[in-house]
């Protein structure tokens, strides 16, 4: 192949959640030459347009290898030795494309144990800013919440009254009642909010690029493959990769930026020689610089679910007692954006503490308007579903190569349920489920128990029941940590920056060194700002540099 070449001053690899953020501020200065490149394909086009758009139409992606990686954890003993399938979105926007579009940031002491942790400027009271600059919330902004920014939080607009049974039910059972999980108090149950607009999928793409592609500085690469960055000594000066089957070679002179997710921007740094030296020597990778902790750190969020029977059909399904429903469902959608298509599934849910004396929720609940037995299917019949998340694992996973090939899918050991604490964690967890789907405003929408059954009753029952069937809530993070250089499994600096590289930074949720209380999109979306704060303030410092010098001169 011949290999083409073009430059650029800073490039981008992944337009996912961060990477759309970065690509928009970096190229509002017209100064500056931006190249964003997505191994997947744009979602402007039709089909993938529409699918995009609709809330409830990840179902119609994730099936498919050219939009989802299909990436999977192999799982270990804790899980009775399982593959769990880890979705990502392999598309613009990423998996804020196939995502359940939850809004939620976490747990403000979640930030401030980073920063306790040697990450200086990355507390609570650091990065709400950053989360407040590009919201647009529907209730208006307020000391937690901002308002005219690019992406809109907002209550959905037709919620199935199975979610507000939820909410009434978990306040019959004790739970107070929270309408904004982002303010002052993260515990509590209600109606989420989310990343919609009017009745749309607000993804990061729809959010942050697409009003920005015209801009003559900004260039994207869709379906563009990046095989590697490319090295002189230890500093990055661009990117190899393959498009249409043309080998390009994009040139950085300012900044190289991996946004390619907790997957795949270890993987990438790895495939460039930047990682664990002898994992990279059995693959015959040649060492750039040994980064032990590349890969390592993985995290997520194991949940197992509580299912029921809704013999009155309020839930989702594609059923024949569904088909007035489902016939009018299109027409209800084009018209109003409401009904069935508007829902994201996951409408309702909640946070809670399982023993006394914890400092936070260690428990997130995510109600579900049906059976949603896969992410990659519509639910055939009439039931509903309460996701029980173990919100911080005591286990810690790792990602390898499984060969210098880049199209081989990374190796990822979770190690889920590997510590008895964390069983012991979600088999609570199963309880509360259980008890407040018995409340009486959801037993009169419910008959039996679908999962795990009036048999499992006893503890050693729900721990079996709990190892063969949790799964993940799509939340991998923490393979790139983000530390200071003492902590030698740290990846990059509390400013992105890779140790011991020039010029390269990680910039997504891969940075995260312990996973966050709640859905991870929006934190990801907050690394990408904060990541193009930090460029923009050093590129500012450099030109006062150079001006105090020319005045010298």
């Amino acid at each position: 192949m011949t290999t083409q070449s073009r430059q650029f001053d800073y490039i981008i690899v992944g337009a996912g959640a961060a990477g759309c953020v970065l690509a928009n501020r970096l190229s509002a200065d017209p100064a500056i030459r931006v190249a964003l490149v997505e191994a997947g394909p744009s979602d402007r086009r039709f089909p993938v347009n529409w699918k995009t758009s609709i809330p409830i139409g990840n179902v119609f992606l994730l099936p498919h290898t050219r939009y989802n990686w299909q990436h999977q954890f192999q799982g270990g003993a804790g899980v009775n030795n399982r593959e769990v399938p880890c979705p990502r979105g392999r598309l613009f926007g990423g998996s804020t494309s196939v995502n359940g579009t939850v809004y939620i940031r976490g747990n403000a002491l979640d930030y401030d144990d980073w920063q306790a942790k040697g990450n200086a400027g990355w507390s609570f009271r650091d990065v709400l800013p950053y989360f407040r600059k590009h919201e647009n919330r529907e209730a208006g902004a307020n000391e937690r919440h901002g308002s005219g920014g690019e992406l809109d939080v907002q209550p959905l607009r037709d919620t199935n009254p199975l979610s507000h049974a939820f909410v009434e039910a978990a306040t019959q059972a004790g739970h107070a009642h929270n309408t904004d999980f982002n303010g002052g108090e993260q515990d509590g149950f209600g109606l989420f909010e989310l990343n919609q607009r009017n009745g749309l999928r607000l993804s990061s793409s729809r959010a942050f690029l697409h009003p920005v592609l015209q801009r003559p500085n900004l260039n994207v690469f869709a379906d563009a493959m990046v095989e590697r960055i490319v090295l002189d000594g230890r500093r990055a000066v661009g990117v190899a990769l393959v498009q249409e089957g043309r080998a390009i070679e994009l040139r950085a002179n300012a900044e190289v930026v991996v946004c390619a997710g907790a997957v795949n921007s270890p993987q990438l740094l790895m495939l460039s020689g930047i990682g664990p030296a002898a994992m990279l020597r059995k693959h015959g990778i040649a060492v750039a610089h040994d980064l032990p902790g590349v890969g390592e750190n993985l995290q997520d969020h194991p949940t197992v679910s509580v299912a029921m029977a809704n013999p009155g059909a309020q839930s989702y399904a594609v059923t024949w007692r569904a088909l007035p429903r489902l016939a009018l469902a299109p027409w209800r959608y084009l018209f109003s954006r409401r009904g069935m298509l508007s829902s994201n599934a996951a409408e309702a849910g909640g946070f809670m503490r399982s023993l006394p004396g914890l400092d936070r929720p260690d428990l997130q609940f995510t109600f579900m308007v049906g059976m949603k037995e896969s992410a990659r299917t519509m639910p055939r019949r009439h039931g509903l579903m309460c996701h029980v998340g173990l919100l911080r694992p005591a286990t810690r996973g790792r990602l390898e190569l499984a060969s210098a090939d880049p199209r081989a899918k990374p190796v990822m050991h979770a190690r889920f349920l590997e510590d008895p604490r964390d069983v012991e964690t979600l088999v609570r967890g199963v309880k509360e489920a259980r008890r407040i789907l018995g409340m009486p405003a959801m037993a009169r929408y419910t008959s039996a128990e679908l999962a795990p059954g009036a048999d499992v009753a006893t503890d050693a029952q729900l721990e079996a029941y709990v190892r063969q069937y949790t799964n993940t809530t799509y939340h991998p993070v923490g393979t790139c940590k983000m530390g200071p250089a003492s902590d030698p499994m740290s990846v990059v600096d509390a400013r992105l920056l890779v140790h011991g590289i020039d010029r390269l930074r990680v910039a997504d949720a891969s940075i995260i060194p312990d996973i966050i209380g709640g859905n991870t999109a929006a934190p990801s979306m907050m690394i990408g700002e904060r990541a193009a704060a930090f460029i923009l303030e050093r590129g500012e410092d450099a030109r006062s540099q150079g001006q105090r010098m020319q005045a010298l001169v």
